[in-house]
């Protein structure tokens, strides 16, 4: 049943794309504003930015340093998990946290730390299966999370633990999200920049933007949604100057996809534990890895304007135009990682990507939650610290939605449980045919790599194999 309001959401991240579902599923009309447009025909342009380097759903086993990092990473792991069909995972089964023998060395006891937070998260996980048995989606509180004498193929381990953190393929999920959006019904206007958001006397909004002609448009918006990354904290504030955020850094990252020439045997992420002494090694397939070392790739880590949520000048023209470290700095992760991961000793780099990640404190091995910011009635501010966290947010978001729907008369009080546990229902309940053919979600996932601008090599999945110039070819 269609609610009488029409909400617009600014941004299709993951963010974006989870909000503009939910709440389509709950009834609303829903318009989708993005900048971007799709560069593969019959597709939406989703997850083209910050979104397009992700590929973890964490467990919250990276963050020994910091409890609740742990447990909020692990509330979205679980929320994921009902969320997103196995397909995002493209063969992926598991991650292994690393404990370096090197930091060891050094009188770092990370090897009690990691094993401290596997603590943290065992009876973190024990409780939320406790009071909802429905929340035990990896089984056995006490075989969650274990440590495992050794890894091979990896340099200088101390230990390692398997948690049910996972890794997943970026590509795959903007497909899902794509068809969801589409089987939602919801109006996607790409090549839609936002210039003003600005309340009405009558409580609504106007959205005033160009649309994909150049024209200038105002959409009249009972209710907004601002999901476009860093630019919605100067939105928000523009709309509720009073609105207060904590103090925020925005931290430069620059995060690469290189090939695997001699090919690679771990369907699993491996993530080395510290800043000099680590790096990720995430494959997405066989033939292409995410790799990313702290030390190279932690460009700059400056605060958020606190007065306009404006990012730091300097990062617009970085994003744009690259930072003139760019090349040093990825040559510097390759040199570093092929210490640790014998497979990269031929790989070369196939992109390097910049993004911004948010955080609390400066330190990066600190990941909390900042939730959902209720900016005004009628309106909400969702970014991301962690892609993990987006079915959690989704939730809260479209709560607070509903709250300001039965405010205004249009949503009845006992209607609201049940419209939130039928909208965050799992995607793909009847999986689309193609879904089941993998040629056919192969093709489908080119595509967005494309629009994406990351390696087309990552639309294979754990299985499928690649020709000598890198396409994609299926061995079904």
């Amino acid at each position: 049943m269609k609610r009488k309001e029409l909400h617009v959401v600014i941004g299709a991240g993951i963010a974006g794309c989870l909000a503009a579902i939910t709440r389509s599923r709950a009834g609303y009309d829903v318009v989708v504003l993005e900048r971007e447009r799709a560069r593969s025909e019959g597709t939406y342009p989703v997850c083209t930015q910050t979104s397009n380097i992700v590929s973890e759903n964490h467990s919250g086993a990276e963050y020994p340093y910091d409890p609740q990092s742990a447990r909020d990473c692990l509330d979205g792991r679980i929320e994921n998990e009902r969320f997103f069909p196995e397909t995002i995972y493209g063969g992926k089964t598991y991650s292994r946290i690393i404990a370096s023998r090197s930091m060891m060395d050094d009188g770092h006891d990370i090897v009690g730390q990691c094993r401290t937070n596997m603590d943290v998260i065992r009876a973190h996980y024990a409780r939320r299966c406790e009071e909802d048995p429905a929340d035990a989606v990896f089984g056995d509180p006490a075989q969650v999370c274990r440590e495992v004498p050794t890894v091979d193929g990896v340099h200088d381990v101390a230990a390692a633990f398997l948690t049910p953190q996972r890794g997943m393929n970026p590509v795959l999920v903007s497909t899902v999200l794509d068809w969801e959006l589409r089987q939602c019904g919801v109006d996607f206007r790409e090549g839609s920049g936002v210039r003003a958001v600005e309340r009405r006397p009558d409580g609504r909004y106007d959205v005033v933007h160009t649309d994909a002609g150049g024209a200038v448009r105002t959409l009249v918006a009972d209710q907004v949604s601002l999901c476009s990354a860093t630019a919605a904290f100067g939105m928000a504030k523009s709309l509720e100057p009073r609105i207060e955020f904590p103090q925020l850094f925005m931290a430069l990252r620059q995060i690469l996809y290189v090939d695997l020439p001699d090919g690679t045997e771990k369907n699993f992420t491996c993530l080395k534990l510290e800043d000099s002494y680590g790096g990720m090694l995430s494959p997405l397939n066989e033939h292409v890895a995410m790799v990313y070392h702290p030390p190279a790739g932690h460009v700059m880590n400056l605060l958020m304007d606190p007065v306009t949520g404006a990012a730091p000048a300097p990062y617009a023209r970085h994003l744009a135009e690259g930072h003139p470290e760019t090349a040093e700095r990825a040559e510097r992760t390759v040199t570093r990682l092929r210490e640790f991961y014998p497979e990269l000793r031929r790989s070369r780099i196939l992109g390097t990507y910049l993004k911004v990640a948010i955080n609390t404190v400066s330190d990066s091995r600190v990941r909390r939650n900042i939730g959902v910011f209720d900016v005004g009635s009628g309106a909400t501010m969702t970014v991301l610290p962690k892609w993990t966290m987006c079915a959690v947010n989704a939730r809260k978001e479209l709560a607070l939605a509903l709250e300001h729907s039965r405010a205004a008369g249009t949503v009845d009080a006992d209607e609201v449980r049940e419209i939130l546990a039928g909208s965050t229902r799992a995607c793909w309940q009847t999986p689309p045919d193609w879904a089941g053919k993998p040629e056919l979600l192969t093709a489908r996932a080119k595509k967005h790599a494309i629009n994406m601008n990351v390696p087309e090599v990552l639309a294979l999945r754990f299985g499928d194999t690649a020709d000598r110039q890198g396409a994609p070819q299926t061995s079904y």
